[in-house]
């Protein structure tokens, strides 16, 4: 009877399950067991003096080798220099680890050239790569360089130490650990593709140059969330290089600090920008908030920001002159990086949801031969912050260029809050201008400036100060046309709502607008052609 009773249990689908899940568990745990690799097994001494590099490595080549698995790094102070992460290797920090970087390039480059960088996590060519885990890792990257006034010449070292280098890998984590003052760029992604990066945390020196936060390079399929990026550089700047586009960037719920662009792409523009999507990110005390420097000759396209907050970088920053006059809250610059260069295209860009606290101008500018297509900018909030004067003021260029002409000056010290220039197919809806009476009484500004652009639609725009506004008009329009400004009101008394120059000024009409506010609905100057304007449309 037992046998019958044990034979009714084997037949039974619950118990045969039970056992091939046991069996299933049991398997787990003993390959878990068997594809851990402790790095102090490996001779790591983790005390902070002894040179920890070749134990590390020792670990990830015998992981490797044996098909995968996990390198553990337990509690405790590694010193190291440059480590080659290999295929199917997830390299975990855990909690109470710090790997403290070396300085020393011949840890990094047993011959190195003068300029060569070092990194302390390198691949190439490599697959299924983690790091990951609740440790820290610790670059040399203290001491302020080249952002104070007085640092203006101060030489850059000849060998610089960043902590990520990987190129033409595929299926990169990097996942919830810490990186401290990297002296050189932070994160590099070189031509990789889908490239995860989720709840990790840079913290560089805000006054030290050339200390990105995450830079992918011609990368496909990349996604970066829920971090924290504090940098002397550009906290996440997408490139592209050799032609060779990037392509599915989606950026969210990041809370970005950069003392140059929080969120960049370019300059390097060779290749094309495609499909990236930027969205729910908190951008503070930063000199560029959203910013395209596009000057090699790609296409950038199908680019959307959406809800964004931005503060610009605050007054009482220790930064130089260069940094302190170039400060833009969104900017889009589209130019050439020498006069030979080819010339880029930037369409279908979006810009939806942004609060802006700022003491500077939106500037966006294409080429007169190139101008910008299909923009977008919906519910814009701006802020004026501050009183800051724009006659010394530049367009950021971000990198090495020999290209100059009227542009590097002339809109981004215009008299206004939001600059446009050459733009076709343009959507102003919902932009809302506040601006302190004191501020508006020492540097009075449109809200909207737009020059040399044409199908353009501007709706609800409108400028709020806390006392009479006797400024300049609320919208400025230079040489534009097929324009339709549409539902704007004028909240407190303004001396006039728009302003129409230059020539070339034609199409322009004003419809179901509420400007009982206004004192005067328009000017136009003498330039303009005298069936330019259609302004019995308003309300």
């Amino acid at each position: 009877m037992k046998s019958n009773g044990a034979d009714q249990r084997l037949k039974s689908p619950i118990y045969l399950s039970a056992i091939l899940l046991a069996v299933f568990l049991g398997f787990c745990a003993t390959n878990s067991f068997a594809a851990a690799y402790n790095v102090r097994e490996y001779g790591a001494k983790a005390d902070g003096t002894n040179n920890d590099t070749a134990a590390i490595q020792a670990a990830v080549d015998a992981c490797n080798q044996a098909g995968g698995g996990e390198v553990m790094v337990p509690a405790g102070n590694y010193f190291c220099g440059k480590i080659v992460l290999k295929s199917n290797v997830t390299l975990d920090l855990e909690n109470g680890a710090t790997i403290w970087e070396s300085g020393n390039i011949l840890d990094f480059d047993k011959n190195p050239p003068k300029g060569k960088h070092g990194y302390l996590f390198v691949a190439d060519g490599q697959e299924n790569i983690v790091i990951c885990g609740d440790g820290k890792i610790t670059g040399t990257g203290q001491g302020d360089l080249g952002r104070r006034e007085d640092e203006n010449k101060t030489r850059l070292p000849d060998h610089r130490f960043g902590i990520v280098d990987f190129k033409n890998c595929n299926n990169v984590r990097l996942r919830d650990f810490q990186i401290l003052d990297s002296e050189a760029h932070a994160v590099l992604f070189d031509e990789c593709g889908d490239v995860f990066v989720d709840g990790i945390s840079i913290i560089n020196n805000f006054l030290r140059i050339n200390t990105d936060g995450i830079d992918p390079t011609s990368c496909t399929n990349v996604f970066i969330s829920n971090c924290h990026i504090v940098a002397g550089d550009d906290c996440i700047c997408p490139k592209t290089e050799d032609g060779i586009p990037l392509e599915n960037l989606v950026v969210n719920n990041c809370v970005l600090e950069s003392i140059a662009g929080a969120v960049k792409l370019g300059t390097g523009s060779s290749g094309d920008f495609r499909d990236i999507k930027v969205s729910n990110c908190v951008i503070r005390n930063s000199g560029v908030g959203l910013g395209l420097f596009i000057k090699d000759g790609g296409t950038v396209e199908r680019v959307s920001f959406s809800n964004i907050s931005i503060e610009t970088t605050r007054p009482d920053e220790p930064i130089n002159s260069r940094l302190r006059n170039n400060i833009i809250p969104i900017y889009i610059d589209l130019t050439k990086r020498d006069p030979d260069s080819p010339v880029s295209r930037v369409r279908d860009i979006s810009f939806n949801n942004i609060q802006i606290a700022s003491d500077n101008s939106i500037v966006i500018e294409g080429l007169p031969e190139q101008p910008i297509e299909n923009l977008t900018l919906r519910d814009i909030t701006f802020r004026a912050s501050g009183a800051f004067d724009f006659s010394q003021r530049t367009k950021r260029e971000g990198g090495h260029s020999t290209y100059r002409d009227e542009n590097r000056t002339l809109y981004v010290r215009q008299p206004t809050w939001c600059a446009l220039a050459h733009v076709n197919g343009c959507v102003i809806d919902n932009l809302r201008v506040s601006v302190d009476e004191s501020v508006s009484k020492q540097f009075p500004r449109s809200a909207l400036a737009i020059f040399g652009s044409k199908d353009v639609t501007v709706k609800n725009v409108a400028r709020i100060t806390t006392g009479d506004d006797a400024g300049p008009p609320v919208i400025d329009l230079d040489n534009c046309g097929q324009v339709l400004v549409i539902g704007c009101t004028i909240p407190s008394r303004a001396a006039t709502f728009l302003e129409v120059a230059g020539k070339n000024s034609r199409d322009i009409n004003l419809m179901s607008n509420d400007l009982k506010n206004a004192g005067r609905e328009i000017i136009q100057d003498k330039n303009v052609p005298s069936n330019a304007v259609n302004f019995n449309l308003s309300l």
